[in-house]
């Protein structure tokens, strides 16, 4: 099976509970989480630690949330300086949910620093996959940008490479920005790729306000929440194999 999972939001517990549920084997399985796996939750820097062994063996794959940005920014030493077009300091970073991914950091020796730095600056900010469901898919955190479109000479919107624009054009731009929720759908009706998100709550798209993922002709949002919790967010896993949606 292949399943797919983000904003997980420091929340190993839970974490733990849908693969528990969902009877991850990962001998045989296979797992994308799709960014934001650090910060709001307690258990950050511990879910790094208890993923990795499992992307080192490659049953599961991390992504590049704008959370994961938050920390290579502050163990780059940029919190507090220009960074592209914001300021990112201490305080804004635990506004955002970083308090204790922070206060994590803060406690590791030089040696752990340099590890986790050169961990979080080689994640990947998108995975390609195939759905008998969806098609070609690709798989990132935040979407598309509409400033960086990257159009295919039959005219629609190579989707992959406008990604690796945004990304290199502005990273902190494009990892914070939800953009692909406003792009007009004569727009949408062109991208060459379904595309599978997170990054916004679903709370937050859906008119009912419910956690259930977020589904569209070209795109899905399956952040359900679990960085909200309080206002009643929850923990979702998508199955590719089987176009299977689970929750806690």
């Amino acid at each position: 099976m292949l399943y797919l999972i983000s904003d997980i939001h420091g929340n190993l517990l839970e974490f733990k509970q849908i693969l528990k549920k969902i009877e991850f084997d990962g001998e045989k399985d296979n797992l994308i989480i799709m960014g934001d796996i650090l910060d709001r939750g307690p258990d950050g820097i511990a879910l790094l630690r208890y993923v990795k062994p499992y992307i080192l063996d490659n049953s599961m794959e991390l992504l590049l949330g704008n959370h994961e940005l938050f920390a290579v920014m502050y163990l780059n030493g940029v919190l507090g300086e220009k960074n592209t077009d914001r300021v990112l300091d201490e305080r804004t970073w635990t506004a955002f949910g970083g308090g204790d991914t922070l206060k994590s950091i803060k406690n590791m020796t030089a040696f752990e620093k340099k590890n986790l730095l050169s961990f979080l600056e080689h994640l990947p900010i998108y995975s390609e996959i195939s759905s008998r469901y969806l098609g070609n898919v690709i798989v990132t955190h935040t979407g598309i940008d509409c400033n960086n479109y990257v159009m295919n000479a039959d005219g629609t919107i190579n989707v992959k490479s406008s990604i690796k624009k945004a990304f290199e054009n502005n990273i902190y731009s494009y990892m914070v920005g939800m953009d692909l929720h406003q792009v007009p759908k004569k727009d949408k009706e062109r991208f060459d790729q379904f595309i599978i998100v997170g990054h916004v709550p679903c709370f937050r798209l859906n008119k009912d306000m419910s956690n259930k993922f977020y589904r569209t002709d070209y795109y899905m949002d399956i952040d359900a929440g679990a960085g909200h919790m309080e206002q009643g967010g929850t923990l979702g896993c998508y199955c590719v194999t089987t176009d299977e949606e689970i929750y806690l």
